[in-house]
């Protein structure tokens, strides 16, 4: 019976990525040295078997923590589609600095993996690099630069804030904040035109004062800042699910019932969503179309990229946490 990561990570009561990172010697991991020491003394005791003959395809996250729960759920689903294609994955952390930079470039000229999977905050730094080392890639999130020469799978991110935002009006709800990260990033500045195409279409008022912006993606700071300014809201659409549980604890800090007294609706589906109490309410793109992603890659791989385009992911899933109710007045 051959062994698997998932055994490992089962058999020492930890996590599959802590396991992958250790056995894919990834560079930069946080993982402590007894973790590490513990994980492969108990891969040599359970018979793993780390086969050099499988393809490689590499999962690149740029510019953020390699913890960041907003990329580990994405990453257990690629790794899970490439596995399933014959593929190993290899994860790999990268930083916006000429070591990081040099690391990558070297590692990317040995040739030793197939394809490259590129997410996170995208520039053309690591753009560059990608295109010099004429290893195929898909960049999974959106880019900074107006370059359009780029394999790009993308949500759709005004989509997404239009359906997250009418959510909340057809609970009732009037006064939505946006709890945003910074308005800089492309990314939240399309989340605002499909809150803004939303508010449109329910026939209300757009009020700048409701849109609050964190460069830190802080919701504890964006929901103290609302009651320090004595802004007015029912219900807040996040941008993303670290936003909304940190916005979620400063509401309990301050006593409001949620969803009572104020809803949330957040975006993506990251580990916060079950560990949140109440579980959070929140729209996301189901496994299945991530699955494109991969498949996107060993298209490229196996034909040739001669067909550089955008994909949009479309298809949401809501996860009815605990989060969201119908607006009810002077509650």
């Amino acid at each position: 019976m051959t062994v698997t990561k998932k055994d490992i990570a089962d058999y020492l009561g930890i996590s599959r990525t802590a396991v992958s990172l250790v056995l894919n010697n990834t560079p930069n991991s946080t993982v402590s040295e007894e973790t590490r020491r513990s994980i492969l003394q108990a891969a040599k005791e359970l018979g793993y078997r780390d086969s050099e003959i499988y393809p490689k395809i590499c999962y690149i996250l740029y510019n953020r923590e390699p913890d960041d729960p907003l990329y580990i759920h994405d990453l257990r689903v690629i790794e899970n589609v490439a596995s399933q294609h014959g593929y190993r994955l290899i994860f790999m952390n990268v930083r916006s600095s000429t070591n990081d930079f040099n690391m990558l470039s070297k590692y990317l000229g040995n040739k030793e993996v197939s394809g490259i999977v590129l997410t996170g905050d995208i520039d053309d730094d690591i753009l560059d690099i990608m295109e010099d080392a004429a290893v195929p890639y898909v960049v999974y999130s959106g880019v900074s630069s107006n370059r359009t020469d780029v394999n790009v799978i993308v949500t759709d991110v005004v989509k997404i804030a239009y359906e997250a935002t009418k959510y909340l009006t057809d609970l009732g709800h009037v006064r939505i904040a946006l709890f945003s990260g910074s308005l800089d990033t492309l990314v939240h500045q399309q989340t605002l035109t499909g809150y803004r195409k939303a508010l449109e279409e329910a026939g209300i008022p757009y009020d700048i004062s409701l849109v609050q912006a964190s460069k830190e993606e802080d919701g504890y700071e964006l929901a103290s800042r609302m009651e320090i300014l004595e802004i007015d809201y029912s219900a807040a659409f996040c941008v993303n699910t670290v936003i909304q549980f940190g916005a979620l604890q400063k509401l309990k800090d301050l006593g409001f019932q949620v969803p009572r007294k104020i809803s949330l609706v957040g975006w993506g589906y990251s580990e916060l969503v079950k560990m949140s109490v109440p579980n959070l309410t929140t729209l996301y793109i189901g496994p299945e179309e991530k699955e494109n992603v991969v498949k996107r890659l060993i298209e490229i791989i196996n034909e040739g990229d001669k067909d550089r385009r955008t994909i949009y992911l479309k298809d949401t899933v809501i996860h009815e946490g605990g989060t969201a109710a119908l607006y009810r007045s002077g509650s």
